[in-house]
């Protein structure tokens, strides 16, 4: 029994003198910290990130000193030092309340981009206030407008948090990111995968992106949605139909091409016609009407005419008929008055005629026999007739 009290003696003692090491450990920190340079409490604060937490007090000390002392000292290199110190260490400070509102402070008190990566790398768990986000909005569009190769660091940093984030209006911010010609490919994937993590969310913004956006960013959207494994072919199919909605729009409008808005239309057409999506009739007819138009201006070559054709059949079938036969018309027109015409195009008109069996076609078909077409072109006329529906 005296051997057992003994022991515990001991290790009352021990346990005592530990305590009274770990005090006399954060008085001579404070001492060092309140009585040093700013570079002897840079030196300060290291030291006591590499002890433990019995010495925490001193960075809540430190947190104080930042907040009281930065709006005079903001341009000293030293104070930058010691904030982000601070920050880096911000993991041991109680006062979680009063720690956003100084990191919130400090992230609009210095101009410095490694304060306010730091700010934000720490915060983007947190619930951020409206204002508080639309300012890290607009300091991350500052940073890409400003981007050099050196920034390559920040501005991953800045899309992780974002993606961290995720509130729905840094969607057009990461959409500039991804669209960007001054990024390279790596860090506009890494936007286009923070976008991801915004599913299906994001759909309000994305269908503001293809209404408002720049070409570029209309067929980042597209590209977004219909190229990944999250969202369902539904919601891919109405964000195609908004997207093709969208290029008609534009070139139905623009006496010039754009290669982009070219495409958004070849893609969104390949992706409606790949869930078979039926729902946009008047969408189709509209498209075939703008098709034509890009085709007599030499804006798409005649397979890409045809494959609008061929969209139009398969998804406006019902409309299909009457725009073919009128345009098969058309055809027959130029070859009386002995006009340049296609012989490709025609044949393809009167196949896809054929598959619709639409009896509206009949006089245009009819009257194929008529003209001075080669064999193929009249043999697949009779073939088609054969085909109509009565």
């Amino acid at each position: 029994m005296k051997r057992l009290i003994q022991i515990i003696m001991c290790i009352a003692a021990v346990c005592f003198c530990s305590a009274e090491i770990q005090t006399d450990n954060l008085k001579e920190l404070k001492k060092n910290f309140y009585s040093g340079s700013l570079t002897d409490k840079i030196a300060t604060v290291q030291k006591a990130a590499s002890m433990d937490d019995s010495v925490n007090d001193i960075f809540t000390d430190a947190l104080e000193f930042v907040q009281e002392y930065s709006s005079v000292l903001q341009d000293d290199p030293r104070m930058v030092n010691l904030v982000l110190e601070v920050i880096g260490n911000s993991s041991r400070i109680k006062d979680s309340a009063n720690l956003r509102k100084t990191l919130s402070t400090l992230f609009y008190t210095y101009s410095e981009k490694s304060v306010k990566n730091a700010v934000i790398n720490v915060m983007k768990e947190s619930k951020l206030d409206r204002s508080f986000m639309d300012s890290v909005n607009e300091y991350a569009l500052a940073c890409l407008s400003e981007y050099t190769a050196a920034d390559l660091k920040s501005i991953s940093d800045i899309i992780s948090a974002l993606g961290t984030i995720k509130d729905v209006t840094s969607v057009r911010v990461l959409f500039d990111y991804a669209s960007s010609e001054k990024l390279p490919e790596s860090l506009k994937k890494q936007a286009q995968d923070a976008l991801l993590s915004y599913s299906p969310n994001y759909k309000s913004e994305i269908i503001s992106v293809l209404n408002a956006g720049t070409p570029k960013q209309k067929l980042t959207a597209l590209r977004l949605v219909t190229k990944n494994s999250v969202d369902s072919d539904f919601f891919k199919a109405e964000i195609a139909e908004k997207a093709l909605s969208s290029a008609i729009i534009y070139m139905g409008n623009s006496v010039i091409s754009d290669p982009d808005i070219l495409t958004l239309q070849r893609e969104a057409l390949s992706e409606l016609k790949r869930v078979s999506w039926t729902r946009a009739t008047s969408l189709m007819v509209n498209l075939f009407t703008v098709a034509e138009k890009e085709y007599q201006s030499g804006f798409i070559d005649e397979n890409e005419f045809i494959d609008v054709m061929q969209g139009v059949v398969s998804l406006a079938s019902s409309e299909a008929g009457a725009l073919l036969s009128d345009f098969l018309t058309e055809i027959n027109r130029k070859a009386e008055n002995g006009e340049p015409y296609s012989s490709n195009l025609a044949l393809s008109v009167i196949k896809m005629l054929g598959t619709l069996g639409d009896k509206v076609a009949f006089d245009s078909l009819l009257y194929v026999g008529y003209l001075p077409y080669n064999d193929n072109i009249i043999d697949a006329a009779r073939i088609a007739l054969a085909g109509l529906k009565w």
